[in-house]
């Protein structure tokens, strides 16, 4: 049977743990199309009240597989561009309270990932999340710009964490509000569950009336450029 790169699992309180299982959790075409593949599998389940992602290991995800699109040819790179913007989106306007539970490392595209979930909770003893961008040398298009204004509002966050790139443990990013808390790894999934279920609170929320409520907050823009232009891609180290 082949591997699947991210599984669900539901449990009998209401929630889907859906855990991204390959390695660094890098995105490429392969990983995102699994990641869909599992948020319809949440999607469906009409007794879910609530979706946690998180990774294992070291990684909650590493970002975009750079190592991958310097193999790839043009077209396939615009494809995991919307693939990946579609993605984002998607789990911004989730209809369902989400939250990442950061297990390890989430560099880059994994910090964007989750700071598209309505809340995050980290690890406290090990992992950085960053935005090391400025550091590959590669700018970040209106998509990705327009998540940040959207998802982090302090003028320090932007500026430590994704102007620098600086490596931020657990407790910094608390008092940065890039994550709504942290915890030992074995209470990560509890805590999150937890966070999710006070979100709910005592008489949970209509699926299509979150889901309107976050389109209505987050406004998705069309005809933005692209945020990862072949041209910076080719040129950057990896």
């Amino acid at each position: 049977m082949e591997k699947r790169l991210v599984t669900v699992d539901f449990t009998e309180d209401g929630f889907a743990i859906v855990r991204m299982k390959n390695g660094q959790n890098r995105f490429n075409l392969v990983f995102l199309d699994s990641l869909n593949q599992a948020l319809n599998e949440v999607e469906r389940n009409t007794k879910c009240r609530a979706m946690i992602t998180t990774g294992e290991g070291k990684f909650y995800s590493n970002g975009i597989d750079l190592e991958w699109m310097m193999t790839v040819d043009s077209e396939a790179i615009v494809k995991f561009q919307k693939a990946l913007e579609n993605i984002m989106w998607r789990v911004m306007h989730f209809p369902l309270p989400t939250v990442a539970a950061i297990n390890g490392h989430a560099f880059a595209g994994g910090a964007f990932l989750a700071m598209s979930h309505d809340y995050r909770v980290m690890r406290s003893d090990r992992g950085w999340i960053t935005w090391n961008e400025t550091h590959l040398k590669l700018r970040l298009g209106d998509m990705l710009l327009n998540l940040l204004s959207k998802k982090v509002l302090a003028m320090k966050s932007i500026r430590e964490a994704v102007l620098f790139g600086k490596r931020v443990t657990a407790d910094q990013a608390k008092e940065l509000f890039l994550v709504d808390s942290m915890t030992e790894l074995s209470d990560l999934i509890p805590t999150a569950k937890q966070v999710a279920q006070e979100a709910l609170g005592p008489n949970g929320i209509d699926r299509d009336m979150l889901q309107k409520m976050k389109q209505d907050l987050y406004v998705r823009p069309s005809g933005d450029k692209p945020f990862l232009p072949e041209t910076n891609l080719k040129g950057s180290k990896l």
